[in-house]
């Protein structure tokens, strides 16, 4: 890699082996050939997510607070190429499929196809080394993503998400969504754009994965030929980012829309810190203890359904990152009062819950094995949900933690979290 040194990450339980590096710029790449599939996939990623609203300046240590939505306002500019140019449409014109998404802590950009592969790296890496837009522009993009905003709010399953979140989160940016809103995305000027792309889109903040059918030695001295051609802006000193503040969570909240039956959701705030080389495992034993105690395969499940009091919308989302994390139960329900009081006080008394045995946790861990070992089978799968900012365990790691964790370790856990948590219900009635 024209003097970058590939180093092996071996990954035994799947047979698995990552190529990375860090290239001068500081841009750390990940290369995972895989020439029994047709297509590439390749996604780009920088740490900059919609609760990065708030950051301490270089030059003069003061806090800048940005408007909610710049991160995903940003992600959609940075397909507006030199003199407009449409670069989704050149991505369409090489061939492949182009996508981008905002997360709480990222954004990332992706690619696949099955042709012209450096082509599409080399307009990959383009697509996040410059910022081409104009005052004109952005009064165009802040009407379309206006538009989505709307889109969004009159969804009742992401009101329901998103308005348990703010119960969690009051006065962060959890609580605003991820597009921001109407009024917030107004106050985006194009200074505040360059800002932002000059603080969280330089190669040392990013990082670049690629997996699918490509000649490993080649892919990797073209990318570090381009990045060394490439000119970033900004500065490779990190930038301090203002965190996620615990205030008083609002243990309760209500709204009406037009929807058949009422939704639920009961939402849950650890409060303990999670070290940055444990958030994966911490993430997998906190999915094992709530799919146990109200998965399908739980017998609080099973009872909820044969009774009407519950039908199989029920979903769990778990999110944990370094400075917040949290478990999300959303459900359908005719009883929507009762049924928080019971799965609160379920949650409060877990280490007694007659789902949490041995065998129980035996039978999820296969579940999810199974599933992992489907999503193998979709190079997509394995691009999104691939991690490289991650310093500890990641994806291929799964077989060997759900060896490893025992039902001790799940208690244990679920003390650490659930003892000190703080928790919220949500409810959604019809009009």
């Amino acid at each position: 890699m024209q003097g970058e040194v590939l180093e092996k990450i071996n990954y035994s339980a799947v047979g698995e082996t990552v190529y990375q590096t860090v290239l001068a710029n500081g841009l750390r790449v990940f290369l995972l050939p895989k020439n029994d599939f047709n297509e590439t996939y390749g996604i780009i990623s920088t740490n900059f997510g919609s609760v990065d609203t708030g950051i301490v300046s270089r030059e003069t240590k003061q806090i800048t607070q940005y408007p909610a939505g710049i991160a995903h306002f940003l992600e959609h500019k940075l397909f507006e190429g030199p003199q407009g140019k449409d670069l989704l449409l050149e991505f369409t014109k090489l061939g492949a499929e182009s996508n981008a998404f905002t997360s709480f802590t990222r954004t990332s950009y992706l690619f696949s196809a099955t042709d012209n592969i450096s082509e599409n790296l080399q307009l990959l890496q383009e697509l996040v080394h410059r910022v081409d837009f104009t005052k004109e522009s952005i009064l165009r993009e802040q009407d379309i993503i206006g538009q989505e905003i709307e889109m969004y709010q009159d969804n009742p399953d992401y009101r329901l998400f998103f308005g348990a979140l703010a119960n969690l989160y009051p006065q962060t940016p959890l609580a605003e969504d991820i597009a921001g809103t109407k009024e917030s995305i107004s106050e985006i000027t194009v200074e505040n754009l360059k800002e932002n792309f000059s603080n969280f889109y330089h190669p040392s903040n990013m990082t670049l994965f690629v997996i699918g059918n490509f000649d490993l030695e080649q892919i990797a001295a073209e990318i570090a030929e381009q990045q060394e051609k490439l000119v970033f802006a900004g500065s490779s000193e990190p930038i301090e980012k203002i965190p996620v503040s615990l205030h008083p969570v609002v243990s309760t909240d209500t709204y009406r829309m037009e929807v058949a039956s009422p939704k639920l959701a009961v939402g849950i705030r650890g409060t303990d810190f999670v070290d940055e080389s444990e958030l994966y495992r911490y993430k997998i034993t906190l999915k094992l203890l709530f799919a146990m105690m109200f998965g399908w395969t739980s017998k609080r499940f099973q009872s909820l359904y044969e009774s009407g009091k519950m039908d199989n919308s029920l979903t769990l989302e778990v999110e944990v990152e370094k400075d917040f994390h949290f478990v999300m139960l959303t459900m359908d329900t005719q009883e929507p009062v009762g049924l928080s009081h019971q799965f609160r006080s379920a949650i409060k008394n877990f280490d007694k819950d007659p789902d949490v045995t041995e065998e129980h946790l035996d039978t999820i861990k296969s579940e999810m094995f199974g599933d992992f070992l489907h999503g193998l089978n979709s190079l997509e799968y394995i691009a999104t949900q691939y991690e490289p900012h991650l310093t500890g365990e990641n994806l291929f790691d799964l077989p060997k933690i759900l060896q490893d964790i025992s039902l001790n370790d799940v208690i244990k856990l679920g003390h650490r979290f659930i003892d000190q948590c703080d928790m919220t219900d949500f409810t959604i009635f019809p009009k």
